[in-house]
Formats: C-alpha cells, structure tokens, sequence
C-alpha cells in the first residue's frame, strides 16, 4: 500500500478510467465506486477484480494462470538481440531521451527490467496479470514498482507515458488488436514503444502448431497435476537436451541448464494457452492504422530469419 501514492497521478480504474483513491485498505474506483484490494503489497487493478463478474474459463484469464503458476524464463541474451544494441550503443540515445515515466506491460521473469535498469539506468513500472510476474520484478536487484492489471483495460491514464514496452506479451493476448490500442493510448505525443512479437518466418512457428495440441491434450485428458508428470517424464527430457544444444550453438552457452527454468520456457513455448505469430509487413500496418512512425525494425533471437520482431514505434506530437 505504501506504494501506490507515489503512481496514483498516472494510476486508473481498468473499468472506466477514472481517478483512484486511497479508501482504508482498498483503492477506490472514484466515478465507479469499485473497490480494489491487493495482494500482498500489490495492488489488484485487474478488470474483473473490482466486481463479482469473473469468467474462469476465458481465455484471458487461462494465460493469466498459466503465466501465474510459471512466469515465462527467458534464456534472453542480448548479444544476439537488436535490444543489445539498442540498449548499449549511443547511436541509440535518442530513444531513451525522454523516460521519466517509463511502463513495461507484461513482465515474465523481469528480463527486460534487468536489461533497462543495467544499460539505461531506467526502472521501468510493471503491470501483469500474473501476481507471480510481479513479485518477481519486485524482489532485490530489480527492485521494480508494479500492480496487476489487463493489457485489454490497462488501468493507466491517457498519454502518460514516455516510453511503453510490451516484449513477448501481445501474442499470447486474445485480442491483439485491443491491446495495441491500449498500448497507444497510454503512450504520450512524442513518446515511444518497444514492441516484439512472434515471427511468423521462423522454425518455432511450426513446431507449435504441431506440438501444443497434443501436448494440451495430454493435461486436458490427464488433468494439469498428472498431465505435467507425464510430460516432464516423456516429452520435456528431449526437449532439454534441444535447449542445452540451442543455447551453445547460438549463445555459446553449453552449460546444461537448471531444470526448473527449463520447464518453464517448454511452457511458454507449447502450453501457453495462445500464440500467434507475425509477418514484417503488419507490423507497419499498425503503424499506419494508428499514425505512428517505425523508427527501428528488426528480427533476432534465432540464427535464421530472427525468433521475433522488434520495433521502436513513435507516437507523433499532436
């Protein structure tokens, strides 16, 4: 609770945008009337957290579980990532220029936190719909802010931002579309966003298509608990020898990886409720649907055609 009074200038009901207050141990909605509790010391300002309405089989809410009960590891290295670049060489300073309120949406493990914090000095505030995914960010070094919140109803004002940055999140969103909006809305005139997203052109693409529906049939017919046991006795050990080769091959890194962050990525890649993947050419399109300029594009992560697409967008004064 102590928190939350140094970021309620730019902090929003997710339901209707009005302003919050500080109501004994709650925040409250102050045009709604909601109320919203925390977790801990984590303010709760998920959609449905201030009302009784809450659908448990959505498939928001399945990526917010599974992301709950395993926030996605991330064996990132940003030698082999534009990020690296973009965060080390000061050819790049005029991205960070303006960062006095910086927002990462979506924060699995705290990757990208780290990376800001290291190269750029910058802090960014998180907002997840996983309580695990904060508490992560918020632990000793990262030492990051953050509350848990919808990428569908980000419970931000409008253009707040100085730079926004959602890396690995939107295409395991069920409406892609809605959450760049909402990414676009939060960002201010002048500001920009780091986006990255799956790419279609890359070997990953098709090994989801072809495992992630057994494997989810596995725990659909087994149940999650014995499901999960199945898998790390059965499909998981190949996997982590694939992971082991990987990362020295690509990264140089032929130390064999610790099982549990291991699991976690075979997760994030073949039992994430959604994800999707996409060609070069969309990312411009949602430039030019919401008048933003690409100041930076490109592919990484995977010696052929790039695991993902990064972008610096920029949201054009008024």
């Amino acid at each position: 609770m102590s928190l939350v009074p140094k970021y309620l200038s730019f902090l929003r009901d997710p339901v209707d945008l009005g302003s919050l207050s500080i109501e004994g141990d709650h925040l409250r909605g102050e045009t709604s009337g909601l109320r919203y509790g925390f977790m801990g010391n984590v303010a709760d300002l998920r959609p449905d957290a201030g009302t009784t309405a809450v659908i448990p089989e959505s498939i928001h809410n399945r990526v917010r579980d599974h992301y709950d009960e395993t926030p996605c590891n991330n064996y990132m290295d940003l030698d082999n990532l534009p990020l690296g670049r973009w965060l080390r060489d000061s050819k790049y300073d005029y991205l960070f220029a303006r960062s006095d309120t910086v927002i990462e949406v979506g924060c699995g493990k705290g990757a990208i936190v780290q990376a800001f914090k290291e190269h750029r000095g910058i802090t960014p505030f998180g907002i997840d719909l996983a309580y695990g995914s904060i508490r992560q960010i918020q632990r000793a070094p990262l030492n990051a802010d953050g509350v848990l919140g919808s990428n569908l109803k980000l419970p931000v004002a409008d253009e707040v931002a100085d730079i926004v940055i959602s890396h690995g999140v939107t295409h395991h969103t069920p409406d892609p579309m809605r959450c760049f909006m909402e990414l676009v809305r939060i960002l201010k005139p002048g500001g920009k966003m780091l986006y990255a997203v799956y790419n279609w052109d890359n070997l990953y693409r098709s090994l989801y298509f072809a495992l992630s529906p057994p494997l989810k049939a596995v725990q659909h017919v087994f149940g999650k608990k014995v499901g999960d046991r199945v898998l790390k006795f059965t499909v998981f050990p190949p996997y982590h020898l694939a992971l082991w080769a990987t990362l020295g091959f690509v990264q140089g890194k032929w130390r064999f990886p610790a099982i549990e962050p291991s699991w976690e990525q075979f997760g994030d890649f073949f039992l994430t409720p959604i994800a999707r993947f996409y060609h070069a050419n969309e990312l411009q399109t949602l430039a030019d649907l919401f008048g933003l300029k690409i100041l930076e594009q490109e592919t990484g992560g995977w010696p052929k055609n790039g695991f993902s697409h990064f972008v610096w967008y920029e949201k054009p004064l008024k």
